[in-house]
């Protein structure tokens, strides 16, 4: 498989490199050169498999050409070893739980396999790997609990000052190992910003064999799909009708699951619409031009990630459609949400139908209940765990939240960080001394 760059389409690179640089030398992102088709016969028990099983299948379409099958199945079956269970709710909703992970959130699915395909790719090249990545939160403690203790790499994580809770600081500042905490003195934007411009340093990114860990890099990204085609396993399974068109309904951010919907309906997955829960400020509005007038309320929101106003994964949503918003339009509905309407949906599913959803979900279940069809079954995509946003749960529901194990684990008092000004010599600095 060729990778190619959002912004150059002829610039052609093989996995290792689309992996390793993971932004284009013209800026852009990397995308299949060609989006595999999956043979019809894979879906003739599709209900039967695992969701390991699944995984392999949908994996080898893009990756089977560069990594041995032997080793593909290791890196799935170590990446897909906790479950994604869809819970039926009732008049044809359900959810897609991805939240059964080490770090309680969808993210750890995509961070685990990255870790784990540049073990595969990086070895024998008797260089060390490092990895950068930016986070709000749920990103940084993915890739650290992916990354840790993999041999041969060094993971920097950068994360805003005085923005995270707690309990999400000491996810990234405990570990130690190969693991660096960065607390920049600036905003989220601050340390995307900066995780990008050390990347495309190329002399920088040459040197210190660098690689962003986020969405932005394929490897992320790619697993990703294996979402949709777990859920439409799991309908068959429980013989949910209509489920070749089920409709997903997605909180949207960064745009990576999206980008990985329309992946996974060009690979062959019958389904339906594709719903994007996404902020008033996100650009996908502007983009759409989706109405975003009918709100008075707050642009803020209490999911960090529906709060975005630059979507990383919009270059590769646009060019999946050529640039074309009509044609986009047709397969992706756009609905914003407000602070107001997450916390109604938040506290109304747990009073309807006794399931708590963190404001993430929150957002993809308002837009269940404004755009669900009355013939098509309903998907909504639980990307994390409400204990992973503590406080805003209890301010929206009035209780507290149980602390389950994955993260009680953290709670000790080891902290380790180095403070950091948001400038790129700043961070060329430390990136040096700590990898010396």
């Amino acid at each position: 498989m060729r990778y190619i760059s959002t912004h150059n389409p002829h610039n052609t690179v093989p996995l290792a490199e689309a992996v390793g640089k993971c932004i284009t030398c013209e800026g852009g992102l990397f995308l299949p050169e060609n989006i595999p088709a999956i043979p019809r016969a894979f879906f003739n028990n599709i209900e039967e498999m695992n969701l390991r099983e699944i995984a392999y299948v949908v994996m080898s379409l893009f990756f089977g050409e560069d990594i041995a099958p032997s080793e593909l199945k290791k890196i799935t079956d170590e990446t897909f070893s906790f479950a994604a269970p869809l819970r039926n709710l009732s008049d044809g909703r359900h959810i897609l739980e991805l939240y059964h992970g080490p770090t309680l959130t969808f993210k750890d699915f995509g961070a685990r396999f990255m870790a784990r395909l540049l073990r595969a790719l990086d070895s024998g090249s008797g260089r060390k790997r490092h990895v950068l990545v930016a986070t709000s939160g749920n990103t940084g403690a993915a890739t650290v609990s992916g990354f840790r203790n993999i041999e041969g790499t060094s993971v920097h994580v950068l994360f805003p000052k005085g923005a995270l809770s707690r309990l999400q600081e000491a996810q990234l500042t405990s570990p130690g190992g190969n693991i660096h905490a960065l607390e920049v003195g600036g905003s989220v934007d601050d340390c995307t910003s900066l995780v990008r411009n050390a990347i495309a340093d190329r002399t920088l990114a040459e040197s210190l064999n660098l690689t962003g860990a986020g969405s932005i890099n394929v490897a992320r990204l790619l697993p990703q799909v294996v979402f949709f085609f777990q859920a439409y396993a799991r309908m068959r399974q429980a013989g949910v009708p209509a489920a070749d068109t089920a409709d997903y309904f997605i909180p949207a951010g960064n745009l990576s699951n999206v980008v990985a919907a329309v992946m996974a309906k060009r690979c062959g997955l019958p389904m339906g619409r594709i719903v994007a829960a996404c902020g008033v400020r996100n650009e996908l509005c502007a983009v759409t031009g989706t109405d975003v007038s009918f709100t008075d309320f707050k642009p803020l929101t209490s999911a960090p990630s529906i709060n975005m106003t630059k979507a990383s994964n919009l270059p590769r949503l646009l060019h999946l459609y050529g640039g074309d918003i009509e044609a986009m339009k047709k397969e992706i509905e756009v609905c914003p949400v407000t602070d107001t309407g997450i916390a109604d949906a938040v506290n109304g599913y747990v009073s309807r139908y006794g399931f708590l959803p963190d404001p993430h979900t929150g957002a993809a279940c308002l837009a269940a209940d404004h755009r669900m069809s009355d013939t098509a079954p309903a998907v909504i995509f639980a990307t994390g765990h409400p204990a992973k946003s503590l406080d805003a749960m209890t301010r929206i529901t009035g209780r507290a939240v149980e602390l389950p194990v994955q993260l009680t684990r953290f709670m000790n008092p080891t902290r380790n960080s180095i403070q950091l000004a948001p400038t790129l010599p700043a961070l060329k600095k430390v990136l040096v001394s700590t990898t010396a």
